[in-house]
């Protein structure tokens, strides 16, 4: 009876592994094609004033649930930000050599920015529900104080990243604030 259950376990932990293995996105080490997707699952029939759109393909997280998934009772919202995990940068970690060029697209449904931060920080959507106080809350400045002074990647659009110095570099989403990656050049 025990090894039965030991092999039922082990089937499920591996069962589990494979069904989550092809969501999870892997760093890119020593990149020959350096890409970053900003991605989202906006559904644009619940998303306010036209904050969604349908492209490549209609998402379908909710506005509620969305809004539901921001914060976790597990940390202390007021200095760490956690968001829906479905919006984030793909991959986190990105390591090129000096002199290549970062090709950046707009995968979801909503309007992103791929901002360089020295740290990571507060963004230009003051207060709730994407903003709140707390130590983390510190407007990174590199983001603007005002939101329409914002350099956004439209859905679909694709911007090239160059020039970047040997050494780790910081980006973030001006706008969801724990979108967050790291490129790292190497000499």
């Amino acid at each position: 009876m025990r090894k039965l259950r030991m092999l039922t376990y082990g089937v499920t932990v591996l069962v589990c592994v494979w069904a989550i293995t092809p969501n999870v996105a892997r760093a890119q080490v020593k990149s020959q094609d350096p890409r970053v997707a900003l991605v989202d699952n906006c559904d644009p029939n619940t998303f306010p004033n036209g904050l969604c759109v349908v492209l490549p393909r209609p998402g379908d997280t909710t506005f509620a649930e969305f809004l539901a998934l921001l914060f976790s009772p597990l940390i202390d919202s007021g200095r760490v930000f956690v968001g829906h995990p479905a919006w984030r940068f793909e991959p986190s970690y990105l390591s090129i050599q000096a002199g290549q060029t970062v090709r950046v697209t707009n995968s979801g449904g909503e309007g992103h920015t791929f901002t360089e931060v020295l740290t990571y920080g507060g963004g230009s959507i003051v207060g709730p529900p994407l903003n709140l106080n707390g130590l983390d809350a510190v407007r990174a400045p590199e983001c603007p104080a005002n939101p329409n002074n914002l350099v956004v990647v439209a859905q679909g659009d694709t911007v090239q990243v160059k020039g970047l110095s040997a050494g780790p570099h910081k980006f973030r989403c001006c706008i969801h604030p724990w979108m967050r990656a790291v490129i790292d050049v190497e000499e």
